[in-house]
């Protein structure tokens, strides 16, 4: 085939063309073109369609080569030499066509010879092409621009040209060659004619395909899931798929013809909308509320822009999509964090409300202590029953006010633990003494059986607290005369039952067991979940001989959670008696051990030990109290108020350690840093930032521009003057 052309675009379309049709069957496509033509063609092709992973949407093999180097491998002489031309392009085709069908190459070779002269060298070559053909049986298109038959002179090469074509691709654009041989122009007349019948049969092909795209574009607009409109510049509605319709509840000559305003609720929402529009702005997910058919209103969020011509506002594509899920979820969420807000706000003032009364109650409690002992000093007897009955109920209120302020420390997270390594016997020793009145008044036997060598790390006065409870309610709840058994043991498999409340696991050392069994009423199934709740209580008889608030299994499970432990309770129901499990680890995990020894704080430094401290920091200030705390502890302190001043400081000064603000004026931070390092060259300086910027993107970055530390203020005085001892060491 041959293709003779004026305009490069019209080239350009046919050869795309014809390449994607051997591309997208899986077949090859060769294309030796010029470097321009090149340039243009590749975006085409690749632009047909996306592939994965950046390949090309095509199955096929697309092999590009410029025409004027791959004539240069077999012209000798401005001749074409066969066995080059076989060794370089026909071993391509050869290869190519092996690989899979169909074929298609398109040369402009022959064009270029051409608008070099050598017409001859350019038949030639279509003589080698064609030998090519029917070896292996591929389609060929060759080029020709109209220009390089522009004479009478070259008529002849027109002819040969295309005797030795069996089709014309496509019309030219513009007129043919002037030639006088008139036989030779019937014939170029002719061929016309032939292109001319295959461009209108391809025209026609387009026009039939343009129609069928048409009708599949409308089937898509109109069947699409999300509602679509277009509203004229005037604000009328042109057009509505059946997702609109139906989503509205209109029919389409209840909604198209009408202006888009009488269905908006909001009338500035929609000015806005129209007014965007026509200015030229996208919108995404505009807000807005439609009036629907009965009556209802509908949340919706709408895209949309412009179609303008001629800078005026032809109409406008509305996409509209029904949020009344979203604004459910958004009204639920909003709920959802109200009624957060308000159980925050409640606990807040439940725990203020239990500390006040617990401080409230211990008030008059004391004086009524100290009458009663008053009262025993004196040694009178008569009143020695009555004492009695006094002292044992305040014992029991004073418990209860125990219980009350520990709860409430514990969920506001102010109690503290003072972590001890001991024997776990003598914890368990002190558990008993305070259980023992209550003991001996129901007449209960208790039996203790510990493992004497057991040792134990936490909060000895805690675990005792936690032991004594269950003991008291193991008292409570077994009838006068019952039996108590209080063990402890090494469970040294049974490390995965430990709760997680302090993020510690199972120690080197094992698990340790305590355990509180009874023979007392038992627990129904259906209390065994709510037994450690806050304030729960289970079916009390009416005369209430257990007493308690319903706080002592509450605190119990919070101060062995607060040791990386667990409680759990059994019982195989009513008159059977009840069993209560702590289950510890051994050792407190290093968290739990650094919290609860803190460091002293630091002392000041001896002479010796003293080290030079440049402090840069626009908060005057903060930076003075802080220079003067170093001074107090001993150190040679300089403070520079801004980097200029810092960096005139650090050529005399010399500093051991030097604490920079980020956020300084004129040069940040880590520009200050990078600045200062350079100025104390090979003097070794320790530098840390000190900021307000606290995140971990924050703490890398300070590393990065070469900072040792990170502290965040405010920052603990001590922290920073350990830091600062440690320099050097």
């Amino acid at each position: 085939m041959v293709r003779f052309y004026d305009e490069d675009s019209i080239l350009l379309a046919d050869v795309r063309e014809f390449a994607d049709e051997a591309l997208r069957c899986g077949g090859s496509a060769i294309l030796i073109a010029t470097e321009e033509h090149l340039d243009a063609l590749l975006p085409l092709l690749r632009g047909l369609g996306p592939g994965r992973d950046d390949r090309p949407w095509y199955t096929g093999n697309l092999v590009a080569l410029p025409a004027q180097a791959t004539l240069d491998r077999f012209m000798v002489d401005g001749w074409p030499d066969e066995q080059r031309f076989l060794a370089s392009v026909g071993e391509l085709v050869a290869t190519e066509a092996r690989r899979a069908p169909p074929l298609h190459a398109f040369g402009e070779m022959v064009a270029l010879l051409c608008e070099q002269g050598r017409h001859d060298a350019a038949l030639r070559l279509e003589e080698l092409w064609n030998d090519l053909i029917r070896r292996h049986g591929f389609k060929l298109l060759c080029a020709y621009p109209h220009r390089v038959f522009d004479s009478d002179e070259q008529a002849r090469h027109f002819r040969c040209v295309c005797d030795v074509h069996t089709h014309f691709y496509a019309t030219a654009a513009g007129k043919p060659p002037e030639i006088e041989d008139n036989a030779l122009r019937a014939a170029v007349w002719q061929q016309k004619a032939l292109a001319l019948e295959n461009e209108v049969k391809r025209l026609r092909e387009a026009e039939a395909t343009l129609r069928r795209r048409e009708i599949e574009l409308t089937d898509f607009l109109d069947n699409a899931a999300e509602g679509v409109h277009r509203v004229a510049a005037d604000g009328t509605i042109l057009w509505a798929n059946q997702a609109e319709l139906q989503m509205l509840g209109y029919r389409y000559d209840e909604y198209v013809g009408r202006p888009i305003t009488d269905f908006h609720v909001d009338a500035p929402v929609i000015e806005h909308i129209l007014d965007s529009l026509k200015a030229g702005e996208t919108l995404y997910d505009q807000p807005a509320r439609l009036r629907c058919k009965d009556g209802s209103i509908k949340p919706v969020l709408i895209h949309s822009n412009g179609c303008f011509e001629d800078g005026k506002l032809r109409y406008t594509r509305c996409f509209t999509r029904d949020a009344s899920d979203r604004v459910a979820r958004e009204i639920a969420e909003q709920q959802r964090e109200r009624l957060l807000r308000e159980l925050e706000r409640a606990s807040q003032a439940k725990d203020e409300f239990l500390a006040m009364l617990g401080h409230e109650l211990r008030n008059p409690l004391s004086p009524i202590v100290t009458a009663l002992q008053l009262m025993r000093m004196r040694g009178s007897t008569e009143t020695q029953r009555e004492r009695a009955i006094i002292e044992r109920q305040v014992d029991h209120l004073v418990r209860l006010i125990d219980d009350l302020l520990d709860v409430s420390r514990i969920t506001r997270g102010n109690i503290e633990l003072k972590v001890e390594t001991v024997q776990l016997v003598d914890v368990l020793t002190k558990a008993v003494e305070m259980a023992s009145r209550l003991l001996e008044q129901r007449s209960h036997r208790l039996t203790v059986d510990v493992d004497r060598t057991l040792v134990w790390q936490g909060d000895p006065v805690r675990l005792a607290q936690a032991v004594a409870n269950l003991l008291t309610n193991a008292a409570r709840y077994t009838d006068i005369g019952g039996e108590i058994l209080l063990s402890a043991r090494r469970d040294d498999q049974g490390g995965d039952d430990i709760g997680s409340g302090s993020g510690s696991g199972e120690s080197a050392d094992g698990t340790i067991v305590i355990q509180v069994r009874d023979n007392g009423i038992g627990i129904a199934a259906e209390m065994l979940p709510h037994l450690f709740d806050l304030f729960y209580q289970g079916p009390r008889k009416i005369d209430r001989p257990e007493g308690g608030l319903g706080i002592g299994l509450a605190l119990v499970k919070n101060l062995v959670e607060l040791h990386g432990g667990s409680v759990t309770a059994t019982s195989e129901g009513p008159g059977h008696g009840s069993e209560f499990t702590i289950r510890l680890p051994a050792h407190a995990s290093a968290a739990l051990v650094a919290a609860a020894h803190r460091e002293e704080p630091a002392a000041v430094v001896a002479p010796g030990d003293a080290r030079r401290v440049l402090l840069v920091d626009d908060n005057v200030d903060s930076v003075q109290a802080l220079a003067q705390l170093l001074t107090a502890y001993g150190h040679h302190v300089q403070v520079a108020y801004d980097p200029v001043s810092a960096l005139r400081i650090v050529e005399r000064f010399a500093p051991d350690v030097a604490v920079l603000d980020i956020g300084l004026p004129v040069m940040d931070g880590y520009e200050l840093v990078r600045r200062l390092r350079e100025a104390l060259g090979e003097h070794p300086c320790r530098f840390v930032a000190l900021t307000g910027y606290g995140q971990e993107t924050d703490r890398d970055r300070s590393k990065a521009a070469g900072f040792g530390q990170h502290l965040v203020k405010p920052v603990s005085p001590d922290a920073l003057l350990r830091l600062i001892e440690d320099t050097g060491r």
